[in-house]
């Protein structure tokens, strides 16, 4: 993870951020006052003023900085392979590594998809970006069926985010390294891999 001088820990700046993921998660970003978070970080609320220009401007550098963290998490286990199934089997698995490690940067991200993610440049370069990257690369290969490659990132990460909401709220009753390749397998098969022969 990267920090930078004004996330360090023991920085009020820092403290704000990490009481408001926890306040955004748990009451959503409308639901939640400026007084609250400086209340529970212990900070005057015009010391928010002096990290963030709002509230708003909280929520959305909070956004960015996890779906950067994300984003990178993807890019690192995914460079270390070769062949577009070997990297979206990686992708998949460093997406569910990604939600059980940093299950509030999860959350947030989830949350945050509604009301933050427009507010992204477009030319940003986002983690369902490295999923459209992959899927581009095996259907020029010939190893995915011939299909727009968003509208497959769309249909693996909608299985991988499905999956992990019916596991975390208990609809789902399946150890989570079991439910993790049956959704790298899934996902293999939703693109229609044909085992690595070019059509």
């Amino acid at each position: 993870m990267h920090t930078t001088n004004s996330t360090r820990a023991g920085d009020p700046g820092e403290k704000i951020q990490s009481v408001a993921l926890g306040l955004f998660i748990k009451n959503g970003i409308t639901g939640t006052t400026t007084r609250e978070i400086a209340r529970k970080a212990g900070v005057s609320e015009g010391t928010i003023y002096n990290y963030f220009e709002s509230k708003g401007d909280l929520a959305y550098r909070l956004f960015v900085r996890y779906m950067d963290e994300f984003r990178d998490v993807l890019s690192e286990k995914t460079s270390s392979v070769t062949g577009p199934e070997e990297k979206l089997s990686a992708a998949v698995r460093a997406f569910f590594g990604f939600a059980e490690k940093e299950p509030d940067a999860y959350a947030y991200i989830m949350i945050g998809h509604y009301t933050e993610l427009r507010k992204m440049p477009y030319d940003k370069k986002k983690p369902r970006d490295i999923f459209v990257e992959i899927i581009g690369e095996g259907i020029r290969e010939g190893v995915f069926t011939d299909m727009d490659e968003t509208l497959g990132a769309a249909f693996v990460i909608g299985m991988i985010t499905r999956a992990i909401l019916f596991h975390t709220s208990g609809m789902l009753d399946m150890p989570y390294g079991e439910l993790v390749e049956e959704t790298a397998s899934s996902s293999l098969r939703v693109l229609g891999y044909n085992g690595g022969r070019r059509s």
